[in-house]
């Protein structure tokens, strides 16, 4: 069958996945299991037909000058898990720019930012179980987009749109069909379109983290239906023929492409300790970007593609978000603390209009 080509952002993981697993955040453990739904039906499929891809052509808010814009992260320094954005850079001036943007007695984490950097969306922990919310840049303007019982986390923003309201593909616990109840599928969801979701997997083990090709109608994701440990897959965005990218017996997860969509980051646990790997999105050329004693996890690409962002785990029990050239070298640290055990993760690089 050909591929459904459209024209022209942790987490859930398990026990087997080694190094990965350190300071991850179990969705399944935390959804509340209560069986309604807002349209009294559970389950139901929508298609959403996709309006094209058109380019923002204005400047994306709360960027600064450059080739590459703010990071987006995690952290619980406050007390909370709230989402923050600081300068790409190392300098006390990048430091100083360091800003919360969510301010909620409830964790909010999956930041991610929209493809021309004017939005992000979220996942919140809000009225008892997750949903998907989005928000301008500087945090203002925050939408909710999912109101299900399940748990819907670890959105995607489609590329392109210059809509108020984007093509969002998840992750939600809202397959109660499944063998496995409350099973972690992929959906897809059109808000200006309609409310209801398009489930875009189908398999009794989980499948997570998707992640939406800025050049393709593609999504890449983690799943376990290969057996044992999770692998990368990669599929058309309506779902259509997935493929497997990566084969080794370790925990391979967490993929994010490149912006000319040619390569995919993600990590792995196969050399006995989490590192950053990128690959082709054909799962050739399989390379590794990070090595040391450390934990690297959670990646994500520079708008010009020449760096990666990723969390990593220090001696002190501490995690800081990290850059490092897509060879390895350059590693710079972007966040410090502030004090011990503050975990900062999940980063996302904003994208240049």
């Amino acid at each position: 069958m050909a591929d459904d080509g459209c024209g022209h952002g942790a987490e859930g993981r398990d026990q087997d996945d080694g190094g990965s697993l350190k300071g991850s955040w179990q969705y399944g453990e935390m959804v509340t299991m209560r069986l309604r739904s807002r349209y009294g039906l559970v389950g139901v499929l929508a298609i959403i037909m996709l309006a094209p891809w058109a380019p923002n052509s204005s400047a994306a808010p709360d960027a600064f000058p450059g080739t590459n814009g703010k990071i987006v992260f995690v952290s619980n320094r406050d007390g909370n898990d709230e989402i923050y954005t600081m300068n790409a850079g190392a300098t006390p001036e990048d430091r100083a720019s360091l800003k919360r943007i969510t301010n909620n007695s409830v964790p909010d984490r999956d930041p991610v930012f929209s493809s021309d950097g004017s939005k992000i969306a979220f996942a919140s922990l809000r009225d008892d179980n997750w949903d998907i919310f989005t928000m301008n840049a500087d945090g203002t303007g925050e939408a909710r987009i999912t109101e299900e019982a399940s748990g819907e986390f670890q959105p995607s923003f489609a590329p392109g749109f210059s809509r108020p309201r984007q093509t969002i593909a998840f992750t939600s616990t809202r397959d109660v069909s499944a063998a496995q109840r409350f099973n972690h599928e992929v959906y897809r969801l059109d808000p200006e379109s309609a409310r209801l979701a398009m489930q875009l997997t189908f398999d009794p083990e989980l499948d997570t983290e998707p992640a939406w090709s800025p050049t393709d109608c593609k999504i890449a994701f983690s799943s376990k239906r290969a057996g044992g440990n999770r692998d990368v897959f990669i599929m058309g965005c309506s779902g259509l023929e997935p493929r497997r990218l990566t084969t080794n017996p370790a925990s391979d997860s967490w993929p994010a492409f490149s912006p000319d969509g040619k390569k995919i980051v993600f990590q792995s646990n196969r050399g006995g300790n989490a590192d950053i790997y990128v690959m082709n999105t054909d799962g050739t050329g399989q390379k590794q970007v990070t090595n040391d004693a450390s934990e690297e996890w959670q990646p994500a690409f520079s708008p010009d593609g020449a760096w990666i962002v990723y969390s990593a785990w220090n001696s002190l029990g501490n995690a800081d978000i990290y850059t490092t050239k897509l060879d390895g070298t350059g590693e710079q640290r972007l966040t410090s603390g502030p004090t011990q055990g503050v975990q900062n993760t999940q980063p996302d690089w904003q994208r240049a209009p």
